[in-house]
């Protein structure tokens, strides 16, 4: 049996694609949620729109959730969902600092790896579990969202960040409570048994497209059309699967090739996140993609020529 769904009044720290989601969607099911936008100027635009035109499976309406910049936050946050791109995060949340309860629960719905080993560091009494979505959807402009497909969103608890944590692990009940209380239908948040597997496989694929899409400047699907983008996916991938297998991981990426060729097809039209970054002239979650795996892999003293080199030619170019 399903656990009941708590009532937790969530704020939610990123008013991208994944944020706007899930404050819609709790926004419609009549539940306490909260979007914090970056500052006073941005809450004014918001407010000025008159809030998030979403493109949801019931039709286009333009839905007024509750938002508020770091400077109006009063009240105790307890629960923070935090959906900013990886390198944004530290500096969104310290400026959430003073309000954040010491033991706050604190789940991270994002691309690449690092961050929670960052906030835990900061936040030494916080709960912090991680989540994974293959949710579809994209803003086609600001505070203007659209559902354009459904996924499966996991959520747990990383054992590898449990090692170095002074925090008591959830219980499964009570992860199954947080993942409830985060299920805002349609959208539906199931427990994980290994969330770290989840993010590494997650992480490879990522590492295996999105800065390929940079440096090629094409949507995800002509990747595979492109016999250099293919060759670097395949060096990319092989490096990936031979360190996770020398680490212990190698269950976690079986069959990867075919799974990021098969994430490439289904996302064809899309321009990566990292691309869309690079093409505005934004910093980029590279560091948290493939810097990380090399710092993991640096740990070890496992070199990753391929993804070395890729990651070397993205900064140049990035920093050009």
């Amino acid at each position: 049996m399903s656990p009941l769904p708590d009532t937790q009044h969530w704020h939610i720290l990123g008013a991208g694609a994944i944020g706007s989601l899930w404050g819609c969607y709790a926004y419609k099911a009549g539940l306490p949620a909260t979007m914090i936008l970056r500052d006073q100027a941005t809450l004014a635009a918001y407010q000025t729109a008159g809030g998030i035109t979403a493109r949801l499976q019931s039709g286009t309406e333009v839905l007024p959730l509750p938002a508020i910049c770091p400077e109006q936050q009063a009240e105790p946050i307890d629960h923070l969902l935090i959906t900013t791109k990886a390198h944004q995060t530290l500096d969104a949340i310290t400026a959430l600092s003073s309000a954040l309860s010491a033991n706050a629960t604190l789940v991270l719905m994002q691309n690449g790896l690092g961050v929670a080993e960052t906030l835990a560091k900061h936040f030494p009494g916080a709960v912090i579990l991680q989540a994974s979505t293959t949710e579809g959807a994209y803003r086609d402009k600001a505070f203007s969202l659209v559902h354009a497909g459904r996924g499966q969103t996991l959520l747990g608890q990383s054992r590898e960040l449990q090692c170095t944590s002074d925090v008591p692990p959830k219980s499964a009940s009570e992860l199954a409570r947080v993942a409830a209380s985060l299920s805002y239908s349609p959208l539906n948040v199931e427990p994980g048994d290994n969330i770290d597997a989840v993010l590494w496989r997650k992480l490879a694929i990522n590492c295996a497209i999105n800065p390929l899409t940079v440096k090629y400047r094409c949507r995800n699907g002509e990747l595979l059309d492109n016999p250099l983008a293919a060759s670097t996916m395949q060096a990319v991938i092989d490096e990936i699967v031979e360190f996770s297998e020398q680490t212990g991981r190698g269950d976690w990426v079986k069959n990867l090739l075919q799974q990021t060729r098969q994430v490439a097809a289904d996302t064809a039209l899309n321009r990566s996140s990292m691309l869309q970054d690079a093409l505005a002239g934004r910093s980029t979650e590279l560091d948290f993609i493939t810097g990380e795996l090399l710092r993991r892999a640096q740990e070890v003293n496992i070199s990753l020529p391929a993804n070395q080199k890729l990651y070397d030619q993205l900064q140049a170019s990035l920093n050009s």
